[in-house]
């Protein structure tokens, strides 16, 4: 699916705004920050390289043995939520 520059710096903002808004309390949370992240990774490079690597998938984690939430936040260089108000 192609989207055209305007279009794909627009979803930029959104996704952006969201990342800064979200409140990260549960793993519900912490599940729709990463899913953000990488959506935000995707529309990224399809801004950057005109929609040439559009169509390649990134490794989405696999399902299994829960791993604690800090362990994952500090993963994916999520800032707990407390820390996030005062910077």
């Amino acid at each position: 699916m192609m989207l055209s520059k305007m279009t794909a710096s627009i979803l930029v903002d959104l996704v952006e705004n969201k990342l800064a808004m979200l409140q990260i309390d549960d793993r519900n949370d912490l599940r729709e920050v990463l899913a953000l992240q990488r959506c935000l990774g995707e529309l990224r490079g399809s801004v950057t390289t005109d929609g040439a690597s559009a169509g390649e998938f990134c490794d989405i984690p696999h399902r299994g043995r829960h791993r604690k939430l800090t362990a994952l936040m500090e993963d994916m260089n999520v800032m707990p939520t407390e820390h996030r108000q005062s910077a």
